[in-house]
């Protein structure tokens, strides 16, 4: 037998082995990747009973902001951090997380692409929108109003209350119409409603926007998804 030979016989193990912890190791990544973890950042979350997610439900959750009912001050909200770094009022965390939790084990993957905004972010999102349709040839007035119809006017936003969430999908292992889809039929569930209806936009004042969620409680979202109206119909504050 050939030295070439032997050396080649002697390296079949050690080579096995390494493709074998390689193997080891990926299926490590696979399974961190899919099991579902959790939005936030848990070493900062306190221990929450879900047996009693509805009994702090009140006037909080069902604050009106909008074009014409702005946002008289900004208060001091009590924020949790997500994982990827957006933030939301701390007591919608019981509900959100199930939410989530429920979505994946149905095989949808959301992500909250933006939470809690100050009124200075908002007010970059609303120029930056304006600068975007002026450099498309729009007039100031035109762009103006391109822009309200997507951005709301800083300090009448419901991200500024920490309540609204913008959800998308993770865009590995879901599309975005799995995620509005099963956003619209089971949100109001866990207390979040489908903010501004494609048929709702005159009374809303803003466009359809699938992605937007709002939390007002599970006994309003109920009733909200069940008639098939909006907030300001609810509270009888249209315009």
């Amino acid at each position: 037998m050939s030295t070439h030979t032997q050396q080649t016989k002697k390296r079949r193990p050690y080579l096995f082995i390494c493709i074998l912890i390689l193997l080891i190791a990926l299926a490590g990544i696979f399974v961190q990747r899919f099991a579902g973890t959790d939005i936030y950042n848990k070493a900062s979350l306190p221990s929450i009973d879900f047996g009693n997610e509805n009994e702090a439900d009140g006037e909080w959750c069902l604050i009106l902001v909008n074009k014409w009912h702005p946002l008289e001050t900004e208060n001091e909200i009590d924020l949790t951090e997500l994982s990827n770094g957006q933030c939301v009022d701390s007591r919608i965390y019981p509900q959100l997380q199930k939410m989530f939790d429920d979505m994946r084990d149905d095989g949808v993957y959301p992500v909250v692409a933006s939470g809690y905004r100050t009124e200075q972010e908002q007010q970059q999102i609303y120029d930056e929108s304006m600068a975007e349709y002026i450099e498309k040839g729009y007039s100031e007035s035109d762009a103006k109003t391109e822009t309200e119809r997507w951005v709301a006017i800083p300090g009448t936003s419901e991200h500024q209350l920490g309540l609204g969430v913008d959800i998308n999908a993770d865009g590995i292992n879901s599309y975005g119409y799995e995620v509005y889809n099963w956003l619209a039929q089971n949100a109001y569930r866990y207390g979040f409603i489908y903010r501004y209806p494609e048929n709702k936009v005159a009374i809303t004042g803003i466009a359809n926007e699938p992605w937007h969620y709002r939390y007002v409680g599970v006994n309003a979202a109920t009733e909200i998804y069940k008639r098939g109206i909006c907030l300001e119909e609810y509270l009888g504050e249209t315009n």
